[in-house]
C-alpha cells in the first residue's frame, strides 16, 4: 500500500515541527530539526531558512510496515497559498494542524473549505498544548461549530481488540450510519474492533468521520498515538497493472539548473527512456527526503517522484491516460508592476519570469507592449518580497515590484450568441457559439450540441482547444473572462480551404462578438477577514467594515472581554487592513484575512471609468470577422456581422 498525506496548517500552527517529528519518529532523519535554528529537513531553501516560513511544499518518502507513505509538507503562509494547492491533487488523506492557542483562523477555514472541493480524508491536529493559553476542549468545540460536527475527539480511544470499552458512544453513532448492527452490538457489550474498522476506514474516506486528536509536536506529546491511529485507519488502492496516469503538481530547477518535474503516478508505471508529454522524453526519475534524493529506473502507481528530462510539462497538467482536469480554487487577488535596471535586456527579465511561471502556474505574466511594462499575479506583499530575494539569489539580477493592484475579471449576467467568421482568400472558418453565464469559481467551462454531420469532430476538437488555449479578454476593461459555459451550437469548415489556425481567428471573433453584445459584469476578489478585538471596541470596528463595503456574521463574545468578528471584504477596500487594524486598535486587534471568492464589483462604474478601455480599438482581441466575396477580403464590425454568417441562412 502507498499513501500520500499533507500536512496543512494556517501559518504558525508549527506544521513543519509536526512534519518533523513524524519523520524523526519513523528514521527518517536522525535528530529533530526546528524551524527557529533553520534545521528543518523539509524547509531547506535559504530563504525559507531566514524567514521562518514554508515557502515551497516539499515532500518525503518512508517505510512503515511494508507500506510506502510519501508525507508532503506545504506552505502555511495565505500568500503561498497557490503552492499549497497544487499539492491538494495528489493526496490521498490530510492532517490539519491546528493552534491550540489561537483555534480555527481565517487561512484554516479556507484550507478546510479546499479539502471538501477536493474531497480528501482529514485527520485534525491540535497544536501547542503544552502553551498555557493553549485549549483543547475550547478548540474541539471551535472547529466542530466553524469546520464540522463530525469531528470526533480520538484522543482517548484505543483501537485494539479488547480495548472496546474506550469506544465514544459519538463514534458508535457514527459508523452506525453505514451499519445499524453495531448499535445493537454496542448496548450488549459484543462489539469489538475487527468489527468496527472496516467502517471507521469507510466513513473516513468518504469525509463523513474526521478523527482529531492533541498534544505538542514541539515535544513529541500526542505524535505516536495520532500515527497509531493514522496508520491503522488509512488505505488505498492503486493499479500498477493500469495504463500509466499521472499527475504534476509541480515544477522546479535544481541546483545544476536540471528542470524537475514533480508528479504522482496514479496507475501504471513511468520508466527512465518513456515519452511522457509531447517529445519529453524521461532522462532520471528521482525519490526525495527533503533536498537528499535517491535514484531509481521505474515507478508505480501511488509513487510520488520528480522526472528530469520533460521540458514541456506544466503544473497541474495530467500525462498519460489522465483526463480529469479541475480548475485551481484560489486566486491570485493582486497584481504587480515588476521594475528592472534600464540595462538589463527585456529578453533577460522574460526568461526569468518564465522559469518562475513554469515553478509557480498562479503569476500570470503579461507583458503590455504599448507601456513596455511586465506584470505578474500576486498572493500578497510577502511574496513580491521572497520573489525579490529568489531573482537576485537565483539570477543574480536585481528586481522590485510596483504597489500592488487589484485583479479584476470579467463574466456575463446572461446568455448570449456570438458569430466569428474567418474569411481571407483561400481560407475559411465559421463558428457560432453561446455563451452562458457560470457559478462563480467555475473558471470556463466548454461542451458542443453541434452535430457531426454538420462540422467533423476534429474540427469540434479544434475549436474546444482554442477555447481553452487563450485567456480571452473582456470588454469593461480588458481583464480576464471567466465563469462562463461556452457551447458550440454551429459551425461551417471547406472542404479545401479551411485550416487549424482558421478556427482560432473565428473561435476568438465570436467570443469577443458575443461579448460586445452582452450584458457584461465587473468582478472583484474579496477577502475572508476573522478578527479577534477588545469587546469595546467591537462597535467602532464594525462601522469601519460597514464603510468599507464589507459583510460580517454574528459577533461572538469570547474570553477575556475579546470579540471575534468573521467577514468578507472587497480586496481593494481591505488590501492593508492589517497595517490599519494595528494603528486604530493600537496594536490590540488580531487579525487573519486571505482570499474567499470574487462577486460583484462594489464600484463597477468607477472601475471601468479608470480604467478608460476600449474594446473596439483592441487590435490584439478583435471583434470583427474576415467575408470573402469575388476573391476580395473585406472586414465587417461586429454588430453588422451576424448579415453576413452563413449559418444564419
Amino acid at each position: 500500500m502507498k499513501v500520500t498525506f499533507g500536512i496543512l496548517a494556517h501559518v504558525d500552527a508549527g506544521k513543519t515541527t509536526f512534519s518533523e517529528q513524524i519523520l524523526y519518529q519513523e528514521n527518517v532523519i536522525r535528530s529533530l530539526g526546528r524551524v527557529d535554528t533553520k534545521t528543518a529537513c523539509l524547509d531547506h531553501d535559504e530563504i525559507e531558512k531566514t524567514r521562518g516560513i514554508t515557502i515551497f511544499s516539499d515532500m518525503a518518502g518512508y517505510i512503515r510496515n511494508n507500506n510506502t507513505y510519501y508525507l508532503v509538507d506545504t506552505p502555511g503562509h495565505v500568500d503561498f497559498s497557490a503552492e499549497m494547492e497544487r499539492t491538494l491533487e495528489i493526496m490521498d488523506y490530510a492532517v490539519l494542524v491546528v493552534n491550540g492557542s489561537d483555534g480555527v483562523q481565517g487561512h484554516t477555514e479556507t484550507i478546510w473549505r479546499l479539502l471538501e472541493q477536493y474531497q480528501i480524508p482529514v485527520f485534525l491536529f491540535i497544536n501547542k498544548l503544552d502553551l498555557a493559553s493553549a485549549s483543547y476542549e475550547r478548540t474541539l468545540m471551535d472547529i466542530q461549530r466553524q469546520l464540522s460536527i463530525k469531528v470526533l475527539d480520538f484522543q482517548n480511544i484505543n483501537l485494539k481488540n479488547g480495548m472496546e470499552d474506550s469506544f465514544t458512544d459519538d463514534l458508535i453513532d457514527n459508523v452506525s450510519e453505514v451499519e445499524e448492527g453495531l448499535v445493537d452490538q454496542w448496548l450488549e457489550g459484543t462489539i469489538t474492533y475487527e468489527n468496527i474498522k472496516p467502517f471507521l476506514v469507510t466513513q473516513i474516506k468518504s469525509r463523513r468521520l474526521f478523527p482529531c486528536f492533541c498534544g505538542s509536536a514541539l515535544k513529541g506529546e500526542g505524535m505516536k498515538e495520532f500515527l497509531s491511529t493514522f496508520y491503522e485507519l488509512t488505505e488505498t488502492n492503486y493499479d500498477s497493472s493500469d495504463l500509466f496516469r499521472g499527475k504534476v503538481f509541480k515544477i522546479r530547477y535544481d541546483e545544476q539548473q536540471n528542470r524537475m518535474t514533480y508528479l504522482k503516478v496514479l496507475s501504471g508505471s513511468i520508466k527512465v527512456r518513456d515519452v511522457v508529454s509531447e517529445s519529453d522524453k524521461v532522462h532520471q526519475i528521482r525519490l526525495f527526503r527533503g533536498e537528499k534524493y535517491t535514484t531509481t529506473t521505474e515507478a508505480f502507481a501511488g509513487d510520488v517522484i520528480a522526472v528530469t528530462g520533460p521540458v514541456n510539462t506544466l503544473a497541474g497538467q495530467g500525462l498519460g491516460a489522465y483526463e480529469n482536469v479541475l480548475v485551481p480554487v484560489l486566486y491570485p487577488a493582486l497584481q504587480a508592476r515588476v521594475q528592472y535596471p534600464s540595462d538589463i535586456p527585456d529578453q533577460t527579465i522574460s526568461h526569468i519570469f518564465h522559469v518562475l511561471e513554469e515553478e509557480d502556474p498562479s503569476l500570470k505574466r503579461e507583458w503590455e507592449e504599448s507601456l513596455h511594462q511586465l506584470k505578474v499575479n500576486v498572493m500578497g506583499k510577502i511574496q513580491l518580497e521572497v520573489m525579490e530575494e529568489t531573482i537576485l539569489r537565483r539570477f543574480k539580477v536585481p528586481v522590485t515590484f510596483g504597489k500592488p493592484e487589484v485583479v479584476y475579471v470579467e463574466t456575463v449576467k446572461g446568455t448570449v450568441k456570438g458569430y466569428g467568421h474567418f474569411e481571407p482568400l483561400r481560407h475559411y472558418a465559421e463558428v457560432a457559439l453561446r455563451i452562458d453565464p457560470a457559478p462563480r469559481g467555475e473558471g470556463i467551462r466548454f461542451e458542443s450540441e453541434c452535430h457531426v454531420d454538420r462540422l467533423g469532430i476534429n474540427f469540434q476538437n479544434l475549436i474546444r482547444t482554442h477555447v481553452f488555449e487563450y485567456a480571452h479578454k473582456g470588454v469593461l476593461t480588458g481583464s480576464t473572462l471567466t465563469d462562463v459555459k461556452i457551447v458550440l451550437i454551429d459551425g461551417i469548415s471547406h472542404i479545401k480551404h479551411t485550416e487549424g489556425g482558421d478556427f482560432r481567428e473565428a473561435v476568438y471573433r465570436a467570443i469577443r462578438q458575443g461579448l460586445m453584445k452582452a450584458d457584461n459584469i465587473l468582478l472583484e476578489p474579496y477577502y475572508q477577514f476573522n478578527l479577534s478585538v477588545p469587546s469595546s471596541l467591537t462597535g467602532k470596528l464594525l462601522n469601519d467594515i460597514t464603510r468599507r463595503c464589507g459583510a460580517f456574521e454574528l459577533p461572538i463574545e469570547g474570553e477575556n472581554e475579546r470579540t471575534v468578528i468573521t467577514g468578507t471584504g472587497p480586496v481593494s477596500s481591505f488590501m492593508n487592513y492589517g497595517e490599519e487594524l494595528m494603528v486604530m486598535t493600537g496594536g490590540r486587534a488580531g487579525i487573519s484575512m486571505g482570499f474567499s471568492h470574487y462577486d460583484i464589483c462594489h464600484n463597477q462604474d468607477e472601475i471601468i471609468a479608470s480604467y478608460e478601455y476600449n474594446a473596439d480599438a483592441d487590435v490584439k482581441n478583435p471583434s470583427c470577422s474576415v467575408f470573402c466575396q469575388k476573391g476580395t477580403s473585406f472586414v465587417v464590425n461586429w454588430d453588422k456581422a451576424e448579415d453576413y454568417m452563413h449559418t444564419l441562412r
